[in-house]
């Protein structure tokens, strides 16, 4: 019951929009429609230059805990045998 009068809902809504959006053609009207490209593209490079940063970090860690983990094989190598 409660899907259907969900379903029913959502088809008035959408049958209600109207054909162009008043606010995005008054942007463009204005040209200010590129302030809001200009500013969606810079929190997109953002956040791509925040994750290569961070993988970048993530690798460094990743490189320093191999390094550790040989580091013990080599002094100890019967510890590894015996974890087995």
């Amino acid at each position: 019951m409660n899907a259907l009068l969900s379903l029913s809902l959502a088809l008035n809504f959408l049958a209600q929009q109207p054909d162009s959006v008043e606010m995005a053609d008054q942007l463009r009207a204005d040209g200010k429609i590129w302030v809001v490209v200009l500013v969606i593209a810079v929190v997109f490079a953002g956040i791509v230059a925040y994750l290569i940063r961070l993988d970048r970090q993530l690798s460094k860690v990743e490189k320093e805990v191999n390094s550790k983990l040989s580091d013990k094989k080599t002094l100890n190598p019967s510890a590894g045998a015996a974890g087995r």
